[in-house]
């Protein structure tokens, strides 16, 4: 049962949402005045660049989630339990398989070609994918760092934004052992409304089989056989096929293949000791995700310890160590949901239905149409399979000194080290087998890597008062950082068909292709930082930073500077001393700006690789050549950089109890890494080169609210809404577009242009104007067609009734040339998260909804369902509503205009016909496929109770708390796929919302338990 909810209007819901979950909170007067002032935020410290700050002191723009946030949300990994809670931060995961990844950018990412994930910094030093790695509940709170002021102090890796992760550590006091687990029941959240309806399905098939020649092979499968030449073959058809389908029911593959549970269980336990001169904190957890298909899952084990410890008075040591083992099991050849959707809901007369689903058809079907594609998924499953296995180790250790009372001295190293292993293997039901048995055969793949980076970071801090109101912060240190990775990889063909042991032994296998490559990378810092504070009104902020990078040659050094100021106005003494102090708590305006860097581009392009290659000679191979790669190096690549401004407000109000952030930001980066495309004349294709400029420009605000507070009973609200336009400024000389294609024709393919002028994320193709009917022809006495004057012209030949018509692009507005054309953008107007929380004595509830609006989708999973082979199915919208050309009296093709009619008597509201040139036209990108993907979802939903303190004392327990959770409960969008949160694209800033089948997300219902002793 599905809760999606489809709401055409989106956009006018989402302010009225959003003013009442805040609680309408101004003007309140039944709630108790004499509540505290709320001053957690106002004391809590947020951790920026090698230091940290108390959050009333920031100068720039920092969102911060708390571990309390963190705990709240049972979540595989922390990306998950991330999405929404932060101003600025998008997260799109790229379906709901277990390890899915996700597309992670902050203010819209700062490029176009090269990466845009944000860098991960843990306890200070640099963690690659940190948010998929880390166990959430090692975590003690996330800062992410978006203003020049916060990011520059990175320098080279900050263009992107950084995401600083503090993990927990020991406490002072008695030993305390948590263990916290929970289970999840996941079920599919929604199921596509396919053809269900066996006779239906099989007039389907005949009608497809019939305009395109193929009626032979549709009574081999549905009809017995029956010779096409046998009496009464076409005129009685269609009474056949009512007799023999009219009371079956046909296979509901969904449900077969993922209307199961999905079990997931996530066991944690972590132990925290200390004096007052060493603290300890350990913890394991241990994580199981079973998918909804097959073959889908994925374990993590983790292992963490933190020590920190006063050596000396005045000297302090600190070392933490983690280790995690991640293995993911893919599902095997799997593509998409298109292989589960186009299955045949019925074998006919060819298979039973425990054929059809236990059985590998997909010979038998492609033998009879070639451009059948679509093998058995559960079969295919069981027979492919694929496995990743990844392990991460990771020791950092600190030594800090205090000397001559205002200084402190801190060196620290780290040491990363990371491995995996991928595998692949295709046995003998796999499609990869019975396509090419010969030359393929049973196959498999092997791939191994390993890295490791090593960081070293020594930092001077100066922390001085002079008299009571200045105090004075300066901060000096150098860095480096070294990484080395290699790599290798073949792929086998041609395994034995008898004893056969896989992968386990290659032996009898064939070598097709293999590949080894090592890489290393350094950079070398030197940074400053000064902060002032004048009687915490006053505040302002320096920060340079200067680096040396590997990827680089003739400018190998990059130096980056920024500045911040703050006032808090709530500070002055006529402030204070006036009654507005009574309503308006804190007032602070904040500015900055600065110069940050990027240097993501892969290693040693400003060199031109030169690789052996075969050359043959009097027709004898083993002739060793050298020849230069495809990619001409450039010596003369620099950094890309980008200028940030950000001008902040941050509001307290009425005794703190509303807390508003409000920022306005422009990042314009210049100078941009892009590869660009050389004249073939060179001999070369393409080049790294700085060429090009675009800015992102917007707004965020945050929300926290204290709506209702009394003895027993708490209501509070937070939320973040984030406003983001990006532009192209310039690119290539002499260009003013660059395109970017995603998917293939039967997948479906769309092209994204960045345009000179224009927003990223803009979707080009064809503009879809319906079918030509009737109405459009006239038709002469021999039956000929002629368009009817006025009526759109298709690009070539003459169209029938039935045929799709796309939008006129030429001059003259008469004809469709195939010209490109914008069809939609998929960058959201506007994202965010709202939570509330409620409290009443050990009762809990929280309620989160994140939103996104604006974005469109380009719905790939619908372009691969358009028919275009036989015996595959199609979605009822299809299957209800197709232009039928098959007059079912004579099983023939109609030809009179007046018959076509009556066959279709709606003909202006129904889709295309089955005829061979539609077969052509659905390969077309098609803004048919484009669709609103703006949503509110009810992304989480928990209710728990925690038992009192005197009952825990009976059962010497310090804490116990039960919970139950609903995770992706409803979701109100118009978008008819799976879900329009979906990023299966790699570039999610140049290509957001294509949606290609996506493995769906599930709803989850979890039990779970806290417990401290």
């Amino acid at each position: 049962m599905s809760l999606i909810i489809k709401q055409k209007n989106f956009k006018p819901l989402i302010a009225p949402l959003f003013l009442l979950a805040s609680g309408f909170v101004f003007g309140q007067k039944t709630v108790n005045d004499t509540v505290k002032t709320d001053t957690k935020d106002i004391e809590e410290v947020v951790v920026i660049g090698y230091g940290k700050v108390k959050k009333s002191d920031l100068t720039g723009s920092v969102s911060s989630v708390s571990a309390k946030d963190l705990a709240a949300t049972p979540a595989m990994n922390a990306l998950q339990a991330l999405q929404g809670r932060a101003s600025g931060l998008n997260i799109v995961t790229a379906g709901g398989a277990p390890g899915a990844g996700a597309n992670v950018t902050i203010r819209g990412g700062a490029s176009i070609t090269q990466g845009t994930e944000p860098l991960y910094i843990v306890d200070g030093f640099q963690l690659d994918n940190a948010l998929n790695i880390i166990n959430p509940n090692d975590i003690e709170s996330i800062d992410v760092l978006k203003g020049a002021s916060a990011i520059a102090i990175y320098g080279s890796r900050g263009s992107n934004g950084i995401i600083v992760i503090k993990t927990k550590s020991g406490k002072k006091g008695r030993t305390t052992i948590q263990y916290n687990s929970f289970l999840s029941f996941d079920m599919l959240s929604k199921k596509l409304d396919m053809v269900s309806n066996p006779e239906q399905y099989v007039k389907y098939q005949y009608e497809m089989a019939q305009l395109q020649g193929k009626t032979t092979q549709w009574s081999n499968v549905f009809d017995n056989s029956l010779g096409v030449d046998s009496p009464g073959f076409y005129t009685g058809v269609f009474n056949r096929i009512s007799n023999r389908y009219g009371s079956e029911n046909g296979l509901d593959w969904q449900e077969r293949m993922l209307g199961g549970t999905g079990l997931t269980q996530n066991h944690n336990v972590n132990v925290s000791a200390g004096t007052d001169k060493t603290q300890a904190f350990i913890s394991y957890n241990y994580n199981k995700q079973e998918g909804l298909l097959q073959n889908y899952s994925e374990t993590r084990n983790s292992l963490r310890a933190n020590i920190n410890s006063e050596l000396y008075k005045g000297i302090r040591l600190d070392f933490s160590s983690m280790f995690t083992s991640n293995s993911t099991n893919g599902g095997g050849a799997y593509s998409g949901m298109k292989k589960i959707l186009l299955q045949p809901i019925t074998g006919g007369t060819l298979f039973t239905q425990d054929q059809l689903f236990n059985t590998q058809t997909f010979g038998d079907y492609s033998s009879l149409d070639s451009s059948f594609d679509t093998e058995n998924p559960y079969i295919e499953t069981a027979a492919s399979t694929q496995n990743r296995r990844a392990r991460t180790f990771l020791a950092n250790i600190g030594l800090e000194f205090d000397f001559l009372k205002d200084f402190t001295f801190r060196t620290a190293g780290s040491y990363n080290w990371t491995n995996s292993k991928s595998t692949s293997f295709s046995d003998r039901n796999s499609r990869a087998f019975l396509t090419d048995p010969v030359n393929t055969g049973i196959n498999g793949s092997i791939g191994n890597s390993e890295g490791y980076r090593y960081q070293i970071t020594n930092t001077l801090t100066y922390n001085k008062t002079l008299g009571e109101k200045h105090k004075l912060t300066g901060l000096v240190g150098n860095e480096i950082i070294y990484q080395e990775n290699e790599s290798s990889s073949m792929r086998l063909i041609k395994f034995p068909t008898i004893l056969n042991y896989g992968l386990d032994d290659i032996t009898n296998a064939t070598v097709a292709d293999k590949d080894a490559d090592r890489s290393s990378f350094s950079l070398l810092s030197y940074f400053g930082r000064v902060n002032y504070n004048y009687d915490n009104r006053y505040l302002v902020t320096g920060t340079l930073r200067y680096d040396g990078s590997s990827k680089f040659k003739d400018n190998l050094w990059g130096m980056f500077p920024s500045a911040a100021v703050a006032w808090r106005i709530s500070e002055e003494g006529f402030w204070k001393n006036s009654k507005i102090d009574d309503y308006i708590n804190d007032l602070k305006f904040r500015g900055e700006y600065g110069v940050v860097g990027n240097n993501g581009i892969p290693n040693n392009v400003f060199r031109t690789n030169v690789v052996g290659t075969d050359y043959p000679t009097n027709n004898t191979v083993g002739n060793l050549a050298l020849v230069t790669s495809s990619v001409l190096g450039n010596r003369g690549v620099e950094w890309e950089s980008m200028r940030s401004t950000n001008i902040g407000i941050d509001l307290a109000l009425f005794n703190s109890r509303i807390k508003l952030t409000s920022e306005w930001y422009n990042n314009n980066v210049s100078g941009m890494l892009l590869e660009t495309v050389l004249p073939a004349s060179t001999g070369y294709k393409s080049q790294f080169v700085n060429v090009g400029s675009m800015v992102n420009r917007g707004m965020e605000f945050t929300l926290n609210s204290i709506n209702l507070k009394s003895e027993n009973f708490r209501w509070s609200t937070d939320a973040n809404i984030g406003f983001n336009k990006s532009k192209v400024l310039s690119l290539d000389e002499g260009r003013t577009f660059r395109n970017f294609s995603v998917g293939s024709n039967r997948a479906g393919m769309v092209t994204y242009y960045a345009t000179v002028g224009e927003e990223l994320g803009d979707m080009y193709g064809y503009v879809y104007q319906g079918i030509y009917t009737t109405d459009d022809f006239i038709q002469a006495g021999n039956g000929t067609l002629t368009l009817k004057p006025g009526v759109v012209k298709p690009a070539s030949g003459t169209p029938k009734p039935g045929d799709i018509k796309f939008a006129a692009d030429n001059e003259a507005g008469d004809q469709f040339t195939r010209k490109l054309v914008k069809i939609g953008n998929g960058t959201p107007d506007f994202i965010g998260g709202i939570s509330n929380n409620f409290s009443y004595k050990g009762f809990d509830l929280s309620v989160f909804l994140k939103f996104s609006v604006g974005g469109d989708v380009y719905n790939a999973t619908k372009h691969s369902l358009s028919p275009y082979a036989m015996f595959q199915n199609v979605p009822s919208e299809f299957g209800d509503n197709y232009y039928h050309v098959i007059d079912p009296n004579t099983g023939q093709a109609a030809t009179s205009l007046v018959r076509l009619k009556e066959l279709n008597p709606n003909e202006e509201s129904s889709l295309w016909s089955l005829g061979t040139t539609n077969s052509s036209y659905i390969t077309y990108p098609s803004s048919y496929y484009v669709e609103d993907g703006s949503y509110l979802r009810v992304s989480m939903v928990t209710l728990g109770y925690s038992f009192s303190k005197e009952f825990l004392s009976h059962i010497k327990l310090t804490n116990a708390r039960i919970y139950a959770t609903v995770n992706n409960l409803a979701t109100i969008t118009g978008y008819s796929g799976f879900d329009p949160e979906v990023s299966a694209a790699s570039g999610v800033t140049v290509t957001p919302g294509y949606d290609n089948s996506s493995f769906p997300r599930s709803r989850s219902y979890v039990l779970g338990i806290n417990l401290t002793f």
